[in-house]
């Protein structure tokens, strides 16, 4: 699963808390809380909207301040062939990548606590078989080389969770915006890679920018597919539109 709201809006506070806890109760399992998936409900409904929210302002201020002629001159070839719809097709695909990375997270909020630092990494809990009642579970290896290979590729892992709806706008929202899709798309792997170097090197919290800037360069992509849907379907953007723009 992804980490993806625990680490863009508790980064700071789950750093706080992981700096405070001994050494053994960062690699330790916490115990249940079975109140955990209910408490986590509210944050996970609340990233499937936040950011796109933000996303799409940052997407409508492209629209309108951006060479808004040849993006119309790009729209217009969608509306013909009523391919619009494929890009609001897009844009479902994208918010259900998204809610598949995070469901996953109102289990873990059970199993796992803001400041369990590296122990957030495991995708997978394992256990013996025929272990005994209350023997410990498998879990990665979180020190030294080992930890930061482990840690390496739970990056790796990260990317490919989100790596086929970000080459899915790139292509689409790239007809119509093909400059902006460069500089998102460079915001975008810049942020992959010091994902995975803050990560590998430096442990949980170390990938958190990395992670945002990701973050947003993905969800402006998407929201560029949802203004291309909407102006090739003949609808307005409404008072967005120009409450974003620029006069120079």
């Amino acid at each position: 699963s992804s980490d993806l709201f625990a680490q863009y809006i508790v980064l700071i506070c789950a750093s706080v808390e992981f700096a405070a806890m001994g050494e053994d109760k960062k690699d330790a399992m916490p115990e249940v809380d079975s109140a955990g998936f209910v408490k986590f409900l509210p944050v996970f409904v609340l990233f499937l909207i936040i950011p796109r929210l933000i996303a799409g302002g940052i997407a409508v201020a492209v629209y309108v301040n951006g060479n808004t002629s040849l993006y119309d001159k790009n729209i217009a070839k969608l509306t013909e062939g009523e391919y619009g719809y494929v890009y609001a097709a897009a844009s479902l695909f994208g918010l259900v990548v998204t809610w598949l990375n995070n469901y996953p997270m109102l289990y873990k909020n059970m199993i796992m606590r803001f400041g369990s630092g590296n122990l957030r990494a495991n995708m997978m809990i394992f256990k013996e078989v025929g272990a005994k009642e209350g023997a410990p579970y498998v879990v990665l290896e979180t020190e030294g080389a080992v930890g930061s290979y482990n840690r390496a590729n739970r990056s790796l892992t990260h990317f490919i969770e989100n790596s086929i709806p970000m080459a899915t706008f790139l292509v689409l929202a790239g007809f119509v915006f093909p400059f902006p899709v460069l500089v998102i798309t460079a915001v975008f792997c810049l942020g992959r890679i010091m994902h995975q170097m803050g990560y590998s090197a430096i442990g949980y919290g170390g990938h958190g920018l990395g992670f945002m800037l990701a973050m947003i360069g993905q969800n402006v992509a998407e929201m560029l597919c949802v203004v291309a849907a909407i102006k090739s379907m003949g609808f307005s953007l409404g008072p967005a539109s120009t409450m974003l723009k620029m006069e120079l």
